[in-house]
C-alpha cells in the first residue's frame, strides 16, 4: 500500500478535445501536490460517477483523464488531501526542480476550456 501520492494535473500537448490515452503527450502543468494514502479517493469517485476515466497504470504512474469542468474545481483552493509542505525521507535525493509544496499555475488554469480533456498523473511514493 502506498504511503502517499505525488499528483500532477496537466493539459494535453494536443488533441485537447478528446479523452487522453495513457501515452498521450503531456502539455503544461496546471497543479502539483502531495497527498497521503487516501489522496486519490476523490478522482476514483469521479470515475464511479462517469466524470473521469481511469487510464490504468501500476502506480509509477497511475493516470486518469477528465474534462476540465469536472477536474478543475478540485484544483481551485486547496487540492484534495494536499499536504501544505511535502514530506520526504532522509535518504531521498531531492533534485533542484523539486517543488516541496503544492504549486498551481493560474495562467495555465485560466487558459483551459471547460470542454478540454486534462490528464491527472499520480506517482506512488512508497
Amino acid at each position: 500500500m502506498p504511503i502517499g501520492w505525488h499528483i500532477s494535473v496537466f493539459r494535453q500537448e494536443s488533441r485537447r478535445g478528446v479523452a487522453a490515452e495513457f501515452d498521450s503527450p503531456l502539455g503544461s502543468p496546471l497543479a502539483v501536490w502531495q497527498t497521503g494514502w487516501g489522496g486519490l479517493d476523490w478522482v476514483r469517485e469521479l470515475v464511479k460517477q462517469g466524470k473521469a476515466l481511469d487510464l490504468g497504470g501500476n502506480g509509477y504512474p497511475l493516470k486518469f483523464t477528465a474534462l476540465a469542468e469536472h477536474l478543475l474545481p478540485f484544483v481551485h483552493g486547496t487540492p484534495p488531501e494536499a499536504k501544505k509542505h511535502w514530506s520526504f525521507d532522509s535518504g531521498d535525493v531531492l533534485l533542484p526542480n523539486w517543488l516541496g509544496e503544492t504549486t498551481k499555475y493560474p495562467d495555465e488554469i485560466a487558459a483551459c476550456s471547460p470542454s478540454e480533456w486534462l490528464v491527472l498523473e499520480a506517482w506512488d511514493e512508497s
